[in-house]
C-alpha cells in the first residue's frame, strides 16, 4: 500500500483529528457503529481503515476493519461473470458491480448491526497472475465490536442513468477514453441495483479525493509494485493502467453523486490536507 505518512504536518494532524472526533460522536453503547471509506483507485482507504482502528482501539474501543474486496466472487464464478458478459471491457478485470457476493456482505452487515457473531472471508489478489481468489480461512469475530470499519471503492455509490453517466463523463472529458458500447456501460449500471440495499446499513461515510484523477494510476501501479515484490505476482504496467481506467467512470460518478458525512481532500504527495 502507499507509505502514507498520516502525522507529517499539523494540517493532517488537525484533519485527522476532527474526523476521529466526528466518529467518537456517533457512540452510543451498545449499538455497533459502521464506518466506511469510499475513494477511487490507490487513494489510502486501507491505510485511513489501518490509522482509525489503531487510534480508536488506544481510545479503549474494540474495533475491526474490511473490505469490500474481500467478498469478491470466487475466481472460477467471476470466470463464468465474465464469459456471460464476453467483449464488455468492464468485466475483464475484477472489481466492478456484479464481482461480489452482496447476500453474503448484506448477511454480515446484518450480524454485525445485530451484535451476532460473525466471520470475514479474505481475498488473496496475488493468485491467478493477479486476478485474485478467495482463500479457505476467515476471520471470525466472536466479540461485538464498537466499530466496525468498511472501505471499499464503489461504496454508496447510488443507481444512475445511461444518460446521466454519460452527462458526468463528457463534462470530465472522459467519454469515449474506453473502448465501450452504452451497452457495455448499461450491464454494469443494471448490476450496481443489488448494492443499495448494503449502504442503508452505513453510519458515517467518508469519501477520499484527490486532487487529480491521474493520481488514481500512480497510486494504484505503486499498490501493485509494492505486491509484486512481497508475493512474485501482480499485474502488469499496461494492466494496472487498464485496470484503473475501467475503474474511472463509476469513480467520476461517486465524487458526482455520493453525499458523504465528511471529505478528505488528497495532494499529490499523499497527503490529506482539507476535511470537508
Amino acid at each position: 500500500m502507499p507509505k502514507i505518512d498520516l502525522f507529517n504536518s499539523k494540517e493532517k494532524s488537525q484533519v485527522l483529528g476532527k474526523l476521529i472526533s466526528q466518529i467518537l460522536k456517533l457512540h452510543p453503547p451498545p449499538n455497533t457503529k459502521l464506518i466506511a471509506i469510499q475513494g477511487g483507485q490507490g487513494t489510502g482507504k486501507s491505510t485511513l481503515a489501518r490509522y482509525l482502528k489503531q487510534d480508536l482501539e488506544k481510545k479503549g474501543f474494540r474495533v475491526e476493519t474490511f473490505s469490500i474486496d474481500d467478498f469478491y466472487l470466487p475466481y472460477s464464478r467471476r470466470k463464468i461473470l465474465a464469459r456471460k458478459n464476453k467483449g464488455n471491457p468492464f468485466y475483464k478485470v475484477r472489481g466492478m458491480p456484479g464481482s461480489h457476493r452482496i447476500s453474503y456482505l448484506n448477511q454480515t452487515f446484518k450480524k454485525i448491526k445485530a451484535g451476532k457473531r460473525f466471520a470475514l472471508p479474505l481475498f488473496d489478489k496475488s493468485l491467478h497472475n493477479g486476478n485474485g481468489d478467495v482463500i479457505k480461512e476467515k476471520i471470525k469475530v466472536n466479540k461485538r465490536p464498537d466499530f466496525v470499519i468498511f472501505e471499499g471503492w464503489c461504496i454508496g455509490i447510488p443507481v444512475v442513468s445511461l444518460n446521466e453517466l454519460v452527462k458526468i463523463l463528457k463534462k470530465n472529458n472522459f467519454w469515449g477514453k474506453i473502448y465501450a458500447s452504452p451497452n457495455n456501460y448499461q450491464v454494469m449500471l443494471d448490476y450496481l441495483r443489488s448494492y443499495q440495499k448494503l449502504w442503508k446499513y452505513l453510519d458515517y461515510l467518508i469519501m477520499l479525493k484527490p486532487d487529480s484523477m491521474d493520481l488514481h494510476f500512480q497510486w494504484r501501479w505503486q499498490q501493485e509494485r509494492e505486491l509484486i515484490q512481497s508475493s512474485g505476482q501482480g499485474m502488469t504496467k499496461k494492466q494496472v493502467k487498464t485496470f484503473v481506467n475501467l475503474y474511472l467512470p463509476l469513480t467520476y460518478v461517486a465524487y458526482a453523486k455520493v453525499t458523504p458525512d465528511m471529505t478528505l481532500l488528497i495532494n499529490k504527495k499523499h497527503e490529506f490536507y482539507k476535511a470537508e
